[in-house]
């Protein structure tokens, strides 16, 4: 029956295919609509309105209808506009000055005089907002390019600017609505953009190399929507992100630029002792061109940008950032040099080097008045050298991988009118390649836990083999047509993948040790490692992602604006997992449904029904109410789908040893990587991790809802109040069905479930490791309230200040790429399997956000100086306090911690609440008195006594951050034309530039804390009380989290720009 349905979907979008369609305002256009009436507000059918884009005369042409009405589709975003009315025996009107936004469909009524009246033909300065508009319905944020211009930022990147939105993270964070980033659409000129296959945070092409996917100086506009009613957005549940790029006009324009900083635009460090930051240099440079090849017909805009990033690394071992010891990496250093023969790498001063290359091709063509073409062609190509520290974990400099991107992105646009008809035909197709490299040949991760602080050196884990490459075509198709006081929308929108993973996390073989000394007598307690069976190890494998929608958008009354639709959306995978016979035929896991290494969620019919309304309270554009209700379905990260291809149990093996010994006596440490396979005594190798899905698997949706109303007060200022809930229909739930039912429970007041220490005790088939299940759950929700101030100035800088109150829970963040992280880092207190609704990572309570500008222009036009302004308040990240042990071994026992939630004691020197035992030269009562600080010096544990922690409950400090351009322009003519010489200097927390304590950020490595571990971790068992010990390093500040070294000092950068039309 699956089938059937699906062969009929598909046989509705291939007719969609072949029809001559397109769709409404879009993705990269506007719209405009209007009723021409007479002086007694009779609609005048016939009269024709001619709306010209002044800057390449290009001209849009319609009749109005039966009513009155006009309607014009795809027009192309900025302005400025002049729109002309003319009909037989009335005067002729026109409005100047007109600019429509990304996605705008701006309403235009125009009320004629008849001829014989004495007056003369009306002109009328015309003004949008981009708030009161009757297009806008959910929340959503434009961003103009005088924006883009003109507010401070040093990476030059769409996060600086998607930050603008008020229900966006922020802080650096691409989450939007305390969603995930992954469930983000990110689009450039409607084609996707996104990194599909979910590995980079920022959450675009190329971000793991550090890149942004487009320089700044190709973007016209940028555009968020958090809710939007309109049914031809799609593919998320977090939020939409659409840049549109610019183009040439009649008139050639052009500008060479350059942005840099080094170690003398960043203040001291924020913490004693003071000291000025290492050597580093930061700098973009490029150029942009744009004009006429034929006028009129034919425009051409071209850019290209080179950006290079020589940054030290924070947190150096030894100075008053790190907990890290300089003679205790001498020694482990020395330790992997005299018995492993290996040199670990440098471990003082490192610079962390990033390049990228970008070049933007763009023309547009007027083939003829109801016909424009566009081609454009995007290429970058990055490399970044990756490694990172914190304040407890030390990388050693062999640890590093360089990971490169190189992305090739290419769309062709075709917009036409016919009659009532309009029509856009979008085709694109990227070609993305990922790469890493390692500094030296294969050896084992090294992985030293000791004393509250990590040790890792060894060829980085996941880098041994780690391949993608991606190919995705685009078809996007629709049509609209005006009829009566309805624009009735029917389309489809389609993304074809192609995907080769190669991926073996831990293919070089990786070892944990849970002390130094253990490490210098090559006792490991873990040991994990996995190697390729067939077809070298590698999931190749091609889906699609198909949709069709339907919509009408109509006034019922003329103040009142209805968006009615229905989109449905349909996954297609061509080819499938491995079978592997041995979990099909396994019936313990029967009870968890049909478990089949082939499932893929293929063919699922994923309906989308939305309804919005703008409701203009007084006709007056005063009083806005606006809204609306609906589901949004999104795109699953695919390399989530993608580990059941890898991990089928066919084509890798895996080995995974608690405690291993050497068959042949000694030391227990191997590091030729070929004899990982059959070495350990304990047959591990014909074992296996196995990923699958669920036979019902469903993409991501939610069902969302917003309200707002809109004022404009005096002095033009609108005030905007806005909520939005979302309700969680379907999201990701991991569960271990590998995993049998606990032993018993631990003894002591934390009596949560202890699983078996052993193969036999703990997993139900030893024939495999772990085996994943990724299912579905409806639990979860998230909602923003907003309050916003918005004023815009006719210099086209908008000032603004909100305030944002919110909260995010779910089940599972789904912060990782593999299962065993987004399982094994799901932090729980009881029972993996069925993990407890919690808060979100991506949870933000409060945020504050205000920008503003001014600029003087003097000296008769010559000069102008201005000053913008960002403000970020944010009430501090989330963070989970979790055991630095496998309290009940339901992750295989030992030091593979991360997903026990704490209990905090009423009374730490109470033993029957918890057993602190002597450590690193304290007593038990020091140590005893330290962790007692450490709670009370933490609200939510203070408050929290005696009970679990929750899940992203706690909170780091409120961050403020102030950003602040100033910009002086020194303008003069050449050849006829008006030059400008432009110099910028961005200054980003520029309150710390004030105040040495003022602007400090704050970071903790995957938001978790580990401050208690399991001293009797080998012995513990079923009604055994735990040990713990409190590491001395967290009781040196009694927080756990760092302050941000770099991120809290104040950092300058240089800006000179020539600009020449």
């Amino acid at each position: 029956m699956k089938h059937l349905r699906l062969r009929h979907f598909l046989l509705l979008v291939l007719t969609l295919l072949s029809a001559q369609v397109a769709w409404s305002q879009g993705a990269t256009t506007s719209a405009m609509n209007g009723v021409i009436t007479d002086k007694a507000g009779a609609g005048l059918p016939g009269a024709t309105v001619i709306a010209v884009h002044t800057p390449t005369n290009t001209q849009y042409v319609a009749p109005t209808n039966s009513e009155g009405r006009f309607n014009i589709q795809n027009m192309r975003v900025g302005g400025p506009y002049t729109v002309r009315v003319t009909f037989i025996g009335y005067k002729e009107a026109a409005r100047d000055g007109i600019f429509l936004t990304l996605g705008q469909n701006l309403r235009l009524d125009i009320n004629l005089n008849e001829a014989t009246t004495e007056l003369a033909g009306v002109t009328v300065q015309g003004q949008s907002s981009t708030v009161i508009n009757a297009s806008r319905t959910g929340a959503e944020t434009t961003i103009s390019r005088e924006q883009i211009q003109r507010l401070p930022t040093l990476s030059r990147s769409l996060n600086d600017f998607t930050r603008l939105t008020p229900q966006a993270n922020g802080g650096g964070s691409s989450s939007i609505g305390g969603s995930n980033n992954r469930y983000n659409n990110i689009t450039i000129d409607g084609a996707v953009n996104n990194d599909v296959f979910g590995l980079a945070g920022s959450g675009t092409p190329g971000g793991q190399a550090s890149t942004t996917p487009i320089a700044l100086d190709a973007i016209q506009e940028i555009q968020v929507v958090v809710a939007p009613y309109d049914v031809t957005l799609g593919n998320f549940t977090g939020g939409g992100v659409n840049a549109v790029t610019r183009s040439g006009t009649n008139d050639v324009s052009a500008s060479i630029y350059g942005f840099g900083r080094n170690q003398n635009s960043v203040g001291k460090s924020v913490t004693e002792p003071r000291t000025k930051a290492d050597e580093f240099y930061n700098y973009q440079t490029g150029f942009r061109v744009g004009g006429a090849l034929v006028k009129d017909k034919v425009f051409f805009f071209l850019n290209g940008e080179i950006a290079r990033n020589s940054t030290p690394l924070s947190f150096e071992p030894g100075s008053s950032t790190s907990r890290i010891r300089v003679a205790t990496l001498d020694s482990i250093a020395n330790t992997a040099r005299n018995v492993y023969g290996y040199e670990v790498g440098d471990y003082g001063v490192i610079n962390r080097k990033t390049e990228s290359n970008k070049i933007f091709a763009r023309l547009d063509f007027n083939l003829n008045a109801n016909n424009q073409l566009t081609v454009r062609h995007n290429f970058v190509d990055a490399f970044d050298d990756n490694i990172t520290r914190t304040s407890t974990q030390m990388r050693f400099g062999n640890n590093a991988y360089k990971f490169s991107n190189q992305t090739n992105s290419s769309v062709i646009e075709l917009n036409s009118r016919l009659s009532s008809f309009s029509n856009k035909l979008l085709l694109s197709y990227s070609r993305i390649r990922d790469t890493r490299e390692t500094p030296t040949a294969l050896f084992p991760t090294f992985e030293i836990n000791a004393s509250g602080n990590r040790y890792t050196f060894g060829t980085e884990r996941s880098s041994g083999a780690n391949e993608l490459d991606q190919d995705i075509i685009e078809v996007t198709d629709n049509l609209t047509r005006a009829i009566g006081k309805h624009t009735l929308t029917l389309g489809t929108h389609n993304e074809f993948f192609k995907f080769r993973n190669l991926f073996i996390n831990n293919g070089p073989g990786y070892y944990q040790f849970n002390s130094l000394a253990n490490f210098y007598n090559g006792v490991a307690n873990n040991f994990q490692a996995a190697y390729a069976t067939a077809d070298n190890g590698e999931a190749s494998f091609k889906a699609a992602q198909l949709g069709v929608y339907l919509q009408d958008q109509f006034s019922p009354i003329e103040n009142l604006r209805l968006t009615a639709g229905v989109r449905l959306d349909v996954p297609v995978f061509f080819d499938k997992p491995q079978y592997n016979k041995n979990v099909a035929e396994q019936t313990a896991f029967s009870k968890f449904g049909s478990i089949n290494t082939q499932n893929v969620p293929n063919g699922q019919l994923l309906f989308a029904p939305r309804l919005g309304f703008n409701w203009d309270v007084n006709n007056d554009a005063k009083v806005q109410l606006r809204g609306g209700t609906g589901i949004f379905t999104g795109r699953v990260p695919f390399v989530w789908i993608s580990n059941s291809y890898t991990n089928s149990g066919l084509i890798q093996g895996s080995v995974n040893v608690s405690n291993p010994k050497n068959p042949n006596g000694g030391r227990a440490v191997l590091t030729d990587i070929s004899q990982f396979p059959t070495y350990y005594s304990s047959g591990a190798a014909t074992t296996t991790q196995i990923n699958v899905l669920s036979d019902d698997f469903k993409l991501p949706q939610v069902w969302r809802s917003n309200l707002a109303v809109d004022f404009r007060l005096p002095g033009d200022i609108v005030a905007t109040l806005e909520g939005i809930y979302s309700k969680t229909m379907n999201d990701i739930y991991y569960q271990d069905i590998n995993l049998k039912d606990p032993v018993g429970r631990l003894a002591g007041p934390d009596q949560r479930p202890i699983y078996g220490n052993s193969t036999a005790t703990r997993l139900v088939d030893s024939r495999f490791t772990n085996v994943y299940l990724l299912s579905n759950t409806s639990k979860g929700y998230r909602y923003n309230a907003t309050a916003q101030l918005q004023k815009n100035f006719k210099n086209g800088l908008n000032t603004m200040v909100a305030y944002t109150y919110g909260m995010a829970k779910e089940v599972n963040s789904g912060a990782s790429s593999t299962a065993d992280s987004n399982f094994g880092f799901n932090q729980i207190v009881a029972d993996p399997n069925n993990p407890e609704l919690g808060f979100s990572r991506n949870d933000q309570r409060h945020r504050i956000l205000a920008t503003g500008g001014y600029t003087a222009r003097y000296g008769g036009e010559k000069f102008a100086t201005g000053l913008s302004l960002v403000y970020e308040g944010l009430s501090g990240q989330p963070i989970t306090y979790v055991y630095n042990s496998d309290l009940n071994f339901d992750r295989g026992g030992g030091t593979r911690s991360g997903n026990d939630l704490i209990y905090i004691p009423r009374d730490v020197r109470d033993t029957k609440e918890i057993i602190l035992v002597a450590s690193e030269g304290r007593t038990v009562a020091e140590v005893q008195n330290q962790l007692d600080a450490f709670i009370e010096n933490d609200p939510y544990l203070r408050s929290h006594r005696g009970q679990y922690a929750e899940r992203f409950a706690a909170r780091m400090p409120w961050t403020h951050q102030f950003d602040v351009r100033l910009t002086q322009d020194f303008n003069f003519m050449a050849g006829g034309k008006k030059n400008t010489l432009q110099l910028t200097f961005d200054v980003i927390n520029v309150g710390n530039l004030i105040n040495n304590d003022w602007g400090r950020q704050y970071s903790l490595s995957n938001n978790a804390s580990e401050i208690l571990r399991v001293a009797n971790i080998a012995t513990l068992a079923p009604n055994v009380q735990p040990t713990f010990t409190f590491p001395a390093s967290f009781a040196v500040n009694n927080r756990s989290y760092d302050i941000a070294p770099f991120a809290s000092r104040w950092q300058g950068q240089l800006g000179v720009r020539y600009i020449f039309n």
